[in-house]
């Protein structure tokens, strides 16, 4: 194409403004409109399906028209091919003077934050609409001339949930620079990634380079090219994998609790794009109030402020517990809502080193992300399983075949008698003993194994069969692990958002739910030698009779039936006795608590599960834990 040139008999050439992947980008005026636009051209090769998976950018930029911050495609012309050639479609666009934000002189903190509120608000309808952008960077935020700011270029965009991509350029592209690290070890996106890339992006607009601890860029504005050659994009790529972040605080100033929380490694601890737009508005706008009032403008200042001090812990637990310690407090177990910020590497107590810091309010899945199973087979969470001490991730191999992948948080500390096998950062990896289709690793603090708290990953062949046996299950267990490591290495666990409902069971204490005149039911048991579990979630008693043992402890799942057992009504709760419930000379009362909605819509249950294990007749053991159960299930906390 030439200055002067017509396109589609209303599109007159003017001038080249850059290049883009399919070549040449052009201003031109649209005769028919009176206004001018840009021309980008996409050159296909290949059959009609072909040019509809490569012509996604289109249909993505289609579902956005009219969006204040979203560059508006006009129109998709089809230029004729000459023979033997490759067929170019021109995306008709809208025309952003100001062109793309590198290169151009560092702005301030508020007017960067102003620019990042407005795409925030962006992402915010991509992801809703099941997008993610992939490759938000200066080069692709544009400025009208009023100031407003556009996002650009959606070639490397990614649609949540299908196999089909927009990008040309393989399954999807990023850069380094600016990606976040699930992107560059190569997981598929997730609209977090794209908040990583805003807050980059930021950054970058501030100081003149990403927060990645390079100088490269700086001379010639955000978005200049890296110094190094080879050597130089290996180190970026490697930095990008391991979510290599350095903030230059004094730069971005009042943006720095708010691009803290946006890069943090793990993308599930990153503030929703539409939590971004409010939390970057508070920094622009600090005396703006909008229509909520001054209430929720000091929500807006909480936030902020409750993420720099997230900051500032994250960075304590990377530096280790080095010296001497302040006494913020710890994270008390009153109850909901009583819970306050603990420092990484404190007990409840302010004594001991703890990898759990208070389990009543810890996210424990949190540890589970599926993406670190994806080469395993289709993986999910399942948070509404066992106790609240654990959290479980299905991996399904096939149509046919599981494997159950568990974290399990323990009191006290590792084995004694055990060494660790490796250490992932200051995590320490125990081994437990092999056993037939199970694999189990304990994964505790490596500086002071003596004291703190343990993760226990336990992996075993939850449906059919596994190809490869053990040493699948182990290999899965690595991966657990990994995984678990990277969020223990931070601190203490997240905490849950939002904590448990005031009537949960998670806030009871099990061991008081059975006192010496229940406990007498089981010949020959103390009411005071108990074990108690995390939290007091359970409690096991023992008895030297028959071997007798009674435990009991909350549990999670669908509600039982008549399929499961024998439903009974026990201290004005629905219950169900499933004779051998727990294996062979057992038997097992689950109670009803309260029903909730669960995960995917489905119905959950939060039960008293009472077991009764040793040698006696099975009936013997049922109508101990049928008279036990009863006397617990009167003492339960009212389910609202």
């Amino acid at each position: 194409m030439r200055p002067g040139d017509e396109l589609a008999g209303r599109y007159v050439a003017k001038e080249v403004l850059g290049v883009g992947r399919g070549g040449e980008v052009w201003l031109a005026h649209d005769t028919v409109v009176g206004q001018d636009v840009a021309l980008k051209p996409e050159r296909i090769e290949g059959g009609r399906e072909t040019a509809l998976r490569l012509l996604g950018e289109a249909r993505a930029l289609a579902k956005f028209r009219g969006h204040p911050h979203v560059v508006t495609l006009f129109d998709v012309v089809t230029e004729a091919p000459e023979e033997d050639a490759a067929t170019t479609y021109w995306f008709v666009m809208e025309h952003v003077p100001g062109g793309g934000l590198d290169g151009k002189p560092p702005m301030s903190p508020r007017q960067s934050a102003r620019i990042g509120a407005q795409l925030a608000d962006a992402l915010a309808a991509l992801h809703e609409a099941g997008v993610v952008h992939c490759d938000v960077k200066p080069a692709n935020i544009g400025l009208t001339r009023h100031g407003t700011a556009k996002l650009l270029d959606f070639g490397a965009a990614y649609r949540i949930g299908g196999a089909e991509t927009i990008t040309v350029n393989g399954p999807y592209s990023f850069t380094p620079d600016y990606a976040a690290p699930e992107l560059a070890r190569g997981n598929v996106p997730r609209p977090a990634s794209d908040v990583f890339c805003l807050a980059a992006t930021l950054h970058a607009l501030v100081t003149g380079a990403p927060p990645r601890g390079d100088a490269a860029g700086r001379a010639g504005g955000p978005g200049a090219d890296r110094p190094g050659g080879e050597d130089g994009a290996r180190l970026a790529y490697w930095k990008a994998e391991q979510g290599v972040v350095e903030i230059d605080a004094d730069a971005v100033g009042p943006l720095h609790p708010v691009l803290s929380a946006m890069l943090r490694r793990d993308p599930r601890e990153r503030p929703e794009a539409a939590e971004a737009r409010q939390l970057l508005t508070a920094v622009a706008e600090p005396g703006r109030h909008g229509g909520r009032g001054r209430r929720g403008g000091r929500r807006l200042l909480a936030a902020a402020l409750g993420l720099c001090t997230a900051l500032a812990l994250t960075l304590f637990a990377l530096f280790g517990d080095k010296g001497n310690r302040g006494d913020d407090g710890g994270e008390g177990s009153a109850g909901p809502g009583s819970a306050q910020r603990q420092l990484p590497g404190e007990s409840v107590h302010g004594a001991a080193r703890s990898l759990i810091g208070d389990p009543h309010t810890a996210d424990v899945c949190a540890l589970a992300d599926p993406v670190a199973f994806d080469r395993f087979g289709e993986s999910r969470v399942d948070v509404d399983y066992g106790n609240f001490d654990r959290c479980d991730v299905l991996v399904h191999t096939d149509g046919e075949n599981r494997i159950d992948v568990s974290f399990q948080l323990r009191d006290g500390s590792p084995p004694e008698a055990s060494e660790p096998a490796r250490t992932i950062g200051n995590i320490a990896v125990r081994e437990e003993p092999p056993a037939e289709d199970e694999c189990g690793l304990l994964l505790s603090h490596g500086e002071r194994s003596e004291a703190g708290d343990v993760v226990r990953i336990r992996v075993d062949v939850g449906k059919g069969t596994v190809t490869g046996g053990t040493a699948t299950l182990c290999t899965v267990a690595e991966a657990a692990a990994r995984s678990a490591a990277d969020v223990l290495n931070r601190g203490p666990l997240p905490r849950r958002a939002p904590t448990y409902p005031a009537e949960s069971l998670a806030w009871a204490d099990a061991c008081r739910l059975l006192d010496a005149e229940a406990l007498s039911a089981v010949p020959g048991i103390s009411a005071d030698a108990h074990e108690a579990g995390v939290a007091n979630w359970s409690c096991s008693w023992f008895s030297d009779v028959d071997d007798l043992k009674a435990e009991i402890a909350f549990f999670r799942d669908q509600p039982k039936s008549a399929r499961d057992g024998d439903p009974v009504r026990l201290g004005g709760h629905d219950a169900v006795v499933v004779p051998e419930g727990n294996d062979d000379g057992t038997c097992t009362v689950f109670v009803v608590h309260r029903e909730y909605g669960g995960h995917d819509a489905e119905t959950a249950a939060e039960m008293l599960r009472l077991h009764v294990g040793g040698r006696r007749p099975v009936a013997d053991l049922c109508g101990m834990a049928t008279d036990l159960a009863a006397s617990a299930a009167a003492k339960l906390p009212p389910a609202l």
